[in-house]
């Protein structure tokens, strides 16, 4: 025997709980033979992806007067995946290019029995990109006997390309109500009670989706009639209602020793610290709803207090799934209802209001700088004249600016200074050409009664002098023969000249750069002929 959520597949759309905003569309296609090349369904598990384009494989041939009939052969050969032109892959384990140029290869066959050949793609996000890339014109430009349908749980996977040429319906998660009523409509077919509270609680695990509760049905269905709330637990291991809302109730009213108790007790009957967090979390949610007017079951807890307690046990619940002993689950319950300052009536410390600020006058003058504490004072002249600056040369004309932005500006008295550096003389000529177009913003923007426009000489700067260079020793000449009649005469000591250049050079702020020296006196030697050009004579 299958599985109860095969057996009880729906065989008709009008089977198909929920999700009216698809079938109405798709309904009204199949009557009037529109229907497109390829469709996309995306949307959680469980909510009727699969079961819709098997529904839209069966209405293509049905033979039937509602289409799909489900009682006709072709419907049958659909639902029991044995129909030859209706091919149901599952893209997770073919999704390699190999695999879709086989896909294309069956494509072109044309379709035995059916008007057209339905590919069911499952889990078409895992296909590779390669492997989309290979499919992108086959689905562009499929054959007029084809017909594409995929079905995903992350259509953010999917490329661009793909989604622009298909169409998308999203499907949504189911509500208890829908899922509640589907499953009592299961009970009845099959001669089996249950109570409500029973089926409220496997719809809510089921978390929307319908394939979920029919499996949890499954389960259930193994105990004895009537199913109830207590049975449900026990069988799916859960903690009992009862015992959470002691728990939350003793939390919440301080009796802290008997809730350690209820929660030592509760985790040595098996119950895992995270599936107690979960129910208790579950328990204040039903007190936060009561505490709102809707339904559930009231606590003696303020809405400010439940919600507390809620987002603190839900870090809590991160940390079991790392560490879940008695000890967490002891610190998680204690820290989650800890009283808050205000729940104990303290007044909480009040931070002083800052002080407002200030309107703000854009043609006010900007206010001083703050001096720091040891710094110098600056002089006068030495305010920051940047803003006033900058608005100055907003109020020119664009070319002028061009020239006046290359000055520094500086107020000495009742006078502005613009100084232009040597670099840019022709921006000082030109400005100084519109001297006149300047004086009226200058007193405008400055409160000055003059302007004057500065070039300014760059100044020689102290140059140190080089280090001496060692003097070249000239060559050792040839004493001089000396004279016996002549007597040696004393000769006075003479100083060095390469030092008195350099002593002249640092008084003049220049700088030596190099030193001719004289060459050294060649020995006079007799002509020959030779050189005299003729006998000598």
């Amino acid at each position: 025997m299958s599985a109860l959520y095969r057996r009880v597949r729906p065989l008709t759309f009008a089977e198909v709980v929920g999700q009216e905003h698809v079938k109405e569309p798709l309904l009204r296609a199949i009557r009037e033979g529109r229907l497109a090349q390829a469709y996309l369904f995306s949307g959680p598990r469980g909510v009727g992806k699969t079961t819709t384009a098997r529904l839209l494989a069966m209405a293509v041939g049905c033979q039937g007067e509602e289409r799909p009939c489900g009682a006709c052969p072709h419907c049958q050969a659909v639902q029991k995946g044995s129909h030859p032109d209706v091919v149901e892959i599952d893209a997770a384990s073919n999704n390699s290019v190999e695999d879709v140029r086989e896909l294309r290869e069956r494509i072109l066959l044309a379709p035995l029995s059916a008007p057209k050949k339905v590919f069911i793609l499952d889990e078409a996000h895992m296909l590779s990109k390669s492997a989309f890339n290979a499919l992108l014109k086959t689905l562009e430009e499929p054959p007029p006997h084809v017909l594409f349908v995929f079905a995903t749980t992350e259509p953010e996977r999917m490329p661009p390309t793909i989604l622009s040429r298909t169409q998308h319906y999203r499907f949504r998660r189911l509500t208890e109500e829908e899922i509640a009523g589907k499953l009592e409509r299961i009970l009845q077919t099959l001669g089996r009670r249950a109570e409500k509270e029973a089926l409220l609680l496997v719809t809510r695990l089921a978390d929307g989706a319908m394939r979920d509760a029919e499996s949890l049905l499954d389960r259930l269905l193994l105990l004895e009639d009537p199913l109830t709330r207590a049975k449900v637990e026990e069988a799916l291991g859960l903690p009992p209602k009862e015992a959470l809302f002691g728990l939350a109730q003793a939390l919440g009213e301080g009796r802290l020793k008997e809730a350690l108790e209820t929660a030592r007790r509760l985790y040595g009957q098996g119950f895992a610290p995270r599936s107690l967090v979960g129910g208790l979390m579950e328990a204040l949610r039903e007190a936060l709803y009561a505490a709102y007017g809707l339904p559930g079951r009231p606590l003696p807890l303020s809405p400010e207090a439940l919600l507390s307690a809620l987002t603190r046990l839900d870090e809590a619940s991160e940390r079991l799934g790392k560490r879940s002993d008695l000890l967490s689950l002891e610190a998680a319950l204690l820290s989650a209802f800890a009283p808050t300052p205000k729940a104990q009536g303290e007044t909480p410390r009040v931070q002083p209001p800052e002080p407002p600020l200030p309107e703000f006058d854009p043609l006010a003058p900007p206010p001083p700088p703050r001096r720091e504490e040891g710094a110098r004072p600056e002089p006068k002249g030495g305010e920051d004249l940047a803003p006033r600056f900058r608005a100055f040369l907003e109020a020119l004309r664009p070319t002028l600016r061009a020239f006046v932005r290359e000055a520094r500006p500086e107020v000495v008295g009742s006078t502005l200074y613009l100084r232009f550096p040597e670099s840019k003389a022709f921006h000082h000529k030109k400005a100084e050409e519109q001297k006149g177009a300047l004086l009226p913003l200058a007193q405008e923007h400055f409160g000055v009664e003059e302007i004057l426009l500065v070039l300014e000489k760059k100044s020689p700067e102290p140059v140190s002098p080089p280090p001496k260079p060692t003097p070249r020793t000239p060559a050792p000449a040839a004493p001089p023969k000396e004279d016996p009649e002549e007597a040696p005469k004393d000769e006075a000591p003479t100083e060095d000249p390469e030092a008195r250049l350099h002593q002249i050079t640092r008084l003049l702020g220049g700088r030596l750069l190099w030193v001719r020296r004289p060459k050294a006196p060649e020995s006079e030697e007799p002509m020959s002929e030779d050189a005299i050009g003729g006998s000598g004579i």
